[in-house]
């Protein structure tokens, strides 16, 4: 490792936890002695983004649109893809929709696994029965699909994972635009109903693929502006946006120390997404497990390359309503009380859904 230095910025949904009456962290087993030195050192600062589009946006600003929503389809298509996508995209994500009592819930594709061929025959069937309407469904990757029309819906909807375990009914929309989409997505439930992959699929007691998601629509920036050198995510949206600013980016590694192995300086972002589903569906045995892990394997390193000078400014952002920044100079505010993760958590909304 050399030691030039270099700014860190992760991103890390999920950091405070489910919401639950209990806090999550009274599902812990053990302290987070690295982290909670981490927060109640660092200079906090406000931070309105919520969601990791919102957050990644930030990083990445586009001239002119800085208040439209990032399309997230285009740049996830040109991550699974590595073709632009010339016209308007969405994404359309299988997920298993369940009736419970007067709920429809829903579980996004984090839920189950879903083979190559079972995707490529639902998708066969969705697009022999809309082929009339031009639309065309697409499934790179069989978590992920896509859907292709001739002109942009007049309709948003948050990402699936962001639904996890919710009731649709409470999230579409209540115009005449989201009473289309309702029948349509009726409709799908119906095509999907008894196709044969669902049928084999629930004598093997595994989630069926009863309908899509639509989301994320738009139309792929021609450029995205970053100050970032590096990128290290899982997921295809900073992939995306990384590609198109021409940054490097590749998967993030399992320590804090692999990562800085290569020891470039300059702007790093790590989006480290290993809690998020665990805070969405409210699972705190298996975020405990999850943060603790972080603790040893991310948290204590940073703390240790901070002193180190490996690094020379950390900034965490566990998508609440602040950011908290950190460097080797504010660690040694030895006056500073280490609080725990909980008083940091007490009122932030990153548990919000």
């Amino acid at each position: 490792m050399t030691d030039e230095p270099c700014r860190l910025a992760l991103l890390i949904p999920g950091l405070c936890g489910p919401s639950l009456e209990t806090p999550a962290t009274g599902y812990l087993s053990a302290g987070l002695p690295a982290l909670e030195r981490l927060l109640s050192r660092a200079r906090v600062e406000a931070h309105s983004p919520r969601e990791v589009e919102d957050s990644l946006a930030g990083f990445f600003p586009r001239s002119g649109t800085e208040d439209v929503p990032l399309a997230v389809a285009p740049l996830t298509w040109l991550a699974d893809t590595g073709e632009r996508a010339t016209g308007f995209i969405m994404r359309a994500d299988p997920v298993h929709l369940r009736a419970d009592q007067a709920c429809l819930r829903l579980f996004d594709s984090t839920t189950f696994t879903l083979a190559v061929q079972e995707a490529h025959d639902l998708v066969d069937a969705f697009n022999e029965h809309y082929r009339q309407r031009g639309w065309q469904l697409h499934a790179p990757r069989p978590q992920r699909w896509y859907l292709t029309m001739n002109e942009a819906p007049e309709i948003t909807a948050l990402a699936p994972l962001q639904l996890a375990g919710r009731d649709i009914r409470d999230v579409l929309p209540g115009s005449e635009a989201g009473a289309a989409w309702h029948a349509f997505l009726n409709e799908v439930q119906m095509l999907f109903h008894d196709h044969p992959v669902n049928q084999a699929r629930e004598q093997r007691g595994e989630p069926v693929i009863n309908s899509i998601w639509p989301w994320g629509g738009g139309y792929l920036p021609a450029r995205v502006a970053t100050t970032v050198t590096r990128a290290f995510a899982d997921q295809p949206l900073l992939q995306g946006l990384a590609r198109l600013a021409g940054i490097p980016c590749r998967g993030v590694p399992e320590n804090a120390w692999e990562l800085m192995a290569e020891g470039k300086g300059g702007q790093q972002l790590v989006l480290l997404d290993r809690l998020e589903r665990h805070w969405r569906y409210a699972d705190p045995d298996d975020w405990a497990g999850g943060i603790m892990q972080l603790e040893q394997t991310w948290f204590r390193p940073l703390l240790d390359m901070l002193v180190q000078g490996h690094i020379n400014e950390l900034n965490l952002y566990p998508l609440g309503v602040r950011r908290y920044v950190i460097n080797g100079r504010r660690l040694r505010y030895f006056w500073k009380p280490d609080r725990s993760l909980a008083w940091h958590c007490r009122d932030v909304s990153c548990a919000a859904r």
